[in-house]
């Protein structure tokens, strides 16, 4: 006995010692920063998807995705970091909207100007990828790549028809000629609106595009038009007309460098922690709302595709914010395509209680149209892109009719009410004229109200926003002229915004609190766990919201780039 328990005993001791060394291993992982060379430049992958912030995610589990969020405090670390002595950016193929592009070109200028240089390689790609390229000092073109810089096309898809043969008939209307985004399953080409539309916006974008690489490559915008509409050209073309400074290989930009360095990829200099971005007993909180808005938490489940904006976690996060003595601003970095009247309601009215207790500033990216608009209403400053789509002001409302599909897969249905309007969202029939009635009228009441708080919060006539609404979507430099936004720039801009209004003095420096947080391991074990006992497997319940065209404001069409 005496002999088993001195074995057990040594199991025991065995088990713990291994899970003490697993722990060490694990926290190791975690917590040890990588080594950065004292003269060492920076280099940074862009390429695929550009984010706002980076995935909640296990390390192991995380995919590529570069973010916003990590690209401006990476490079606002780098440009005060000695160590880091120029960047380097590999520029591919990349999936961002132009605001964002031009982003991250205002924080490699923001670089440049701690006097380090910052060379740009492009691999491949088209005007997305050179725009980039040029806020470079340097522009080196791959000899065996392709660059067709032919400027912006877009595409509307229709599926009247194909809704048709399945027997689905789209019974969906909307306020404003310009609220286009129902046209997609009741139309089978472009209405007059949704064309003008569409062309306004795209000849605003290539304008804005051109006249970006015009300045930074020291250019005559006319000839940089000249040579985008030619496009694309013998690589040697760009070359001659200085739109790329060589044509060469990646290891050619070494040679360029002050000195012959060692490169730090941008993912092992994240996990650095000095010397800190920002620091200051006062503090300004950044805000990042990306997604689809609705009500509930936010997470990376839109059936649409691409991340929820939770009005639930938006609301808290703004509650946060303007309860928190340290916080004297809020940046609201706004990147939505709009969803839920609802749930921007449900936003816009935790962002005016922010707003008449603390300066709050919104900084928009991509895109800040339709829902996306509302929640940026109550803000002191609003500050977009040129190349940011936004307004979009407009309400859109319906239901699919399936009874020709269930005819066809041979499904009936009887439907019992206690009342007119009971089973008015039902999928077995259309609308009657009085539940159509009914449905525009809640509609009118939403539209009504978006306008006047449009014209409440931007210092208009309801009559002068409704000229320019209508679910009519702008760019950036054209919002700026009818008064939608305050001024044109990036985060930085709005930081320096939100810093004057907090009169933060220059030469005080301020901390920044950034929302939604950083999850520890535990956290995210735990929210994993909190999440399946929610049964995330129950499709019904996450569809149930998308059963009809509740009263949304979302964008007119989907901007598709050449």
């Amino acid at each position: 006995m005496k002999r088993g328990a001195l074995i057990a005993l040594l199991v025991i001791i065995v088990i713990i010692l291994g899970l003490f060394i697993a722990g060490g291993f694990i926290y190791l992982q975690f917590t040890q920063e990588p080594y950065v060379p004292q003269k060492a430049y920076l280099k940074i992958d862009l390429g695929g998807t550009i984010s706002e912030t980076a995935p909640m995610r296990f390390p192991a589990m995380s995919a590529s995705t570069l973010s916003i969020h990590d690209l401006w405090l990476q490079l606002e670390r780098a440009a005060r970091d000695e160590r880091i002595r120029g960047v380097m950016l590999r520029i591919q193929s990349m999936d961002a909207g132009f605001a964002k592009i031009k982003e991250i070109g205002c924080l490699i200028e923001r670089f440049a100007a701690s006097k380090k240089p910052v060379a740009a390689f492009i691999v491949d790609g088209g005007l997305k990828e050179y725009y980039l390229a040029s806020f470079a000092d340097k522009v080196v073109m791959f000899k065996g790549g392709s660059l067709a810089i032919s400027g912006i096309g877009a595409e509307a898809l229709f599926l009247k028809n194909t809704l048709s043969k399945l027997g689905v008939q789209a019974d969906v209307f909307h306020i404003g000629d310009y609220k286009t985004a129902s046209n997609t399953f009741t139309e089978e080409r472009l209405t007059p609106a949704h064309r003008e539309s569409m062309q306004a916006l795209i000849d605003d974008l290539y304008q804005a595009v051109i006249e970006g690489i015009a300045a930074n490559r020291k250019l005559d915008a006319a000839k940089v038009r000249e040579l985008l509409d030619r496009s694309p050209l013998p690589l040697e073309e760009y070359v001659q007309a200085k739109l790329v400074d060589s044509l060469g290989y990646e290891d050619d930009l070494f040679q360029w460098m002050p000195a012959t360095l060692p490169e730090v990829k941008f993912r092992t200099y994240a996990k650095t922690r000095s010397p800190l971005p920002f620091s200051g007993a006062k503090k300004i909180a950044v805000i990042f709302a990306s997604g689809e808005i609705n009500m509930g938490r936010s997470g990376g489940d839109s059936l649409f595709g691409g991340n929820v904006l939770g009005a639930d976690t938006l609301a808290e996060q703004l509650r946060q914010a303007r309860n928190n003595s340290s916080v004297k601003a809020v940046v609201l970095r706004v990147d939505s395509p709009g969803g839920s009247a609802v749930a921007s309601d449900v936003i816009l009215r935790e962002a005016d209680l922010l707003a008449r207790k603390k300066p709050l500033v919104i900084s928009m990216s991509d895109l800040a149209a339709s829902g996306g608009y509302w929640i940026s209403l109550s803000a002191h400053k609003i500050i977009a892109h040129p190349e940011t789509i936004t307004a979009s002001i407009g309400v859109i409302s319906g239901k699919f009719v399936l009874k020709g599909l269930y005819d066809k897969i041979g499904v009936s249905k009887e439907i019992l009410t206690t009342s007119e309007f009971a089973g008015m969202y039902s999928d077995y029939r259309p609308f009657s004229e009085r539940e159509k009635e009914k449905v525009l009228g809640d509609m009118q009441r939403i539209y009504n109200d978006f306008l006047s708080k449009v014209a409440r919060n931007r210092k208009m006539e309801v009559k002068d926003v409704d000229r320019i609404a209508r679910g009519r979507v702008w760019s950036g430099r054209s919002a700026l002229k009818l008064r939608l936004v305050d001024g044109l720039g990036g985060l930085s801009d709005a930081l320096t915004e939100a810093r004057k209004l907090a009169r933060i003095p220059e030469s005080e420096r301020f901390g920044v609190r950034i929302y939604p947080q950083k999850k520890s391991l535990f956290e995210m074990i735990f929210e994993m766990a909190d999440v399946r006992a929610q049964n995330p497997l129950d499709v019904r319940a996450r569809l149930r919201p998308y059963r009809n065209f509740f009263p949304a404001m979302a964008m007119p069409f989907a901007l598709r780039c050449f």
